[in-house]
């Protein structure tokens, strides 16, 4: 089966080629971190205690409150930090500066191994459902402890783990343990072959998140563009949100709402700017700081600020909801105790939506003019206000704890 595989990934690579190198000119992509992805490295080799990877900035947010724990439990940890994205790169350099952060290698046999000689961990985590084959073999072979935290399998998902069970099942049974957020994914799991013994349900680390309360470096700028007005945070959005949100924005404005956009990818800066034009909103980018002149809005196009801005939200939507991507995550806004609303998009937080509707401390928007009515209406009434974003933030606060218990699940693995 390896072999078999480690073929078609070789093939796959050398089909994707053109695009990769395509990719890498025009966005910046790939090129940079390719040596990393093949496991060559200009830093000494240095053994590593724990190897947590991440795929994206999610992920390495949620990860966040697992290593702050692992540290307050075993405080002499050594960590190396993967990530596959260049965004999550960026967020975990700035989270985990004790840590060896680095991209995660290709799942290519000599790529494994490279990095296993370098970094030397004894103890590997993958945060969510990561399963690469060569990975989990390779690791097993070479001794390691292997655990899956915060384990999720999306109702998009599970037909294609049933699909190729036999697959999913030999690489789930090299694991340790596999930590499921709620009972529906541990019943997944073992449907898809995981073994009973292994599994169990710890929570969901993503409640465990704690607001960044540093002010921002243009706080002061910031704070006087605003001048007192409402703000509406747009966080996360995708191509096709904010064409549908933004040209509605603008009886908002005119009743002296700012509005704080920030798309989820960087090559939606332009095109967003572009749609604020349209709809005779003035804005000033985060990049262009200080501003000029007076504006209605802020477009964020910077990565690891958006927990920080919900601070100043007075409403806020959730974006990639509205579309059909899975999903973003509604805890940072309501842990600030913002009134949150997201569309019906959620199967990648299928849980976490389902808690915070279920104690009615979010909306669930059918449409874009839906959200822009539950913003008006949080506008409009400061009692409702404060009550919905107080919910909000109760219902983060109860669900507290998963962190806690991954962590001591690490420091068994270590012992």
């Amino acid at each position: 089966m390896f072999l078999l595989y480690e073929v078609l990934l070789y093939l796959v690579f050398i089909v994707g080629l053109p695009f990769f190198i395509v990719s890498g000119i025009v966005r910046g992509k790939y090129l940079t971190n390719f040596p990393q992805r093949l496991g060559l490295y200009r830093s000494p080799r240095r053994p590593h205690e724990v190897w947590i990877h991440a795929v994206s900035v999610g992920e390495t947010l949620a990860a966040r409150s697992v290593v702050d724990a692992l540290e307050r439990l075993r405080p002499q940890t050594s960590i190396v930090f993967t990530t596959t994205t260049i965004t999550g790169q960026a967020q975990a350099r700035r989270l985990y500066p004790n840590a060896t952060v680095t991209y995660f290698p290709l799942d290519f046999s000599f790529s494994v191994k490279r990095f296993l000689d370098h970094h030397q961990p004894r103890v590997f985590t993958t945060m969510e459902t990561e399963l690469w084959p060569n990975v989990t073999r390779i690791s097993r072979k070479r001794g390691l402890r292997l655990m899956l935290a915060n384990g999720r399998i999306s109702d998009r998902s599970f037909p294609r783990y049933r699909a190729f069970r036999p697959v999913v099942e030999n690489l789930l049974r090299y694991y340790d343990r596999i930590l499921a957020r709620e009972p529906l994914d541990r019943e997944r799991f073992l449907a898809i072959g995981a073994p009973s013994a292994a599994v169990e349900i710890t929570g969901n680390v993503k409640f465990d998140y704690d607001p960044d309360l540093r002010p921002l470096e243009i706080a002061p700028e910031l704070e006087s563009l605003i001048g007192g007005r409402k703000v509406f945070v747009l966080g996360s959005t995708v191509e096709g949100e904010d064409e549908a949100l933004i040209p509605l924005l603008g009886p908002l404005v005119e009743k002296g709402l700012f509005i704080i956009v920030a798309p989820r990818k960087p090559e939606r800066f332009d095109a967003v700017g572009r749609l604020l034009t349209a709809a005779g909103i003035r804005f000033v980018r985060r990049s262009a700081f200080p501003a000029s002149g007076p504006a209605e809005a802020l477009l964020v196009d910077a990565f690891g600020e958006l927990g920080r801005m919900y601070g100043y939200a007075t409403v806020a939507f959730v974006g990639g909801t509205l579309m059909p991507t899975g999903g973003h995550n509604p805890i940072e806004p309501a842990a600030a105790g913002v009134p949150v609303c997201f569309g019906r998009s959620m199967s990648n937080f299928r849980e976490i939506a389902s808690t915070f509707l279920h104690a009615q401390a979010a909306f669930e928007a059918a449409s874009a003019a839906e959200v822009i009515a539950f913003a008006e209406k949080m506008l409009s009434d400061e009692e409702q206000r404060r009550a919905c974003g107080g919910r909000a933030r109760q219902v983060v606060l109860q669900n507290r704890g998963a962190s806690e218990r991954t962590a001591r699940r690490i420091v068994e693995l270590l012992a």
